[in-house]
């Protein structure tokens, strides 16, 4: 068993050991390998440049987005707008209410109001809307006013109390 082994290594071909080409053909193979494997590394380098440019954008728009939110987030111009275009006014002081009065206010204001059918009223046509970024801007400033509150002669002495505060 031995002597076939020992054999490997000195039998010849062309006056060349066996062993020899043997060890020609895999640096052959492992030279090719490394050369491949650099070719893909330079892809995979490339794909990644590419990769972090996109990214490099996207936090970009996200940072825009950001400054977007902030510019219609802020409180004077959300204040404007809802006395603008809600009707909306600051809380006065004379409408506040202590604590303890707030489960008497809930008691009296939860009741259904019983209101006689009315005919309906058909919707005015809506106004188009432009094309711009702020489209709470585009609204009509046109608000239709609230429905006139129901007769006192249907309403309960309870929820009289509650409409006087």
């Amino acid at each position: 068993m031995m002597n076939a082994f020992i054999r490997l290594f000195e039998q010849r071909v062309r006056g060349v050991r066996l062993i020899e080409l043997v060890g020609i053909s895999l640096a052959l193979i492992m030279i090719f390998w490394v050369c491949l494997s650099k070719a893909r590394e330079g892809e995979d380098i490339k794909r990644m440049n590419d990769l972090d440019g996109q990214i490099s954008d996207q936090q970009q728009q996200v940072t825009d987005l950001k400054v977007k939110v902030a510019e219609l987030e802020r409180p004077a111009r959300l204040e404007q707008l809802a006395q603008t275009y809600l009707n909306m006014k600051p809380v006065a002081p004379t409408h506040e209410t202590k604590l303890d009065d707030l489960a008497e206010i809930s008691h009296s204001t939860s009741r259904p109001v019983v209101v006689p059918a009315v005919a309906a009223v058909p919707a005015p046509p809506a106004a188009p809307i432009a094309a711009h970024d702020d489209l709470i801007s585009t609204v009509d400033a046109k608000v239709p006013p609230p429905p006139p509150p129901p007769p006192a002669s249907l309403l309960k002495p309870a929820q009289k109390a509650a409409g006087a505060l």
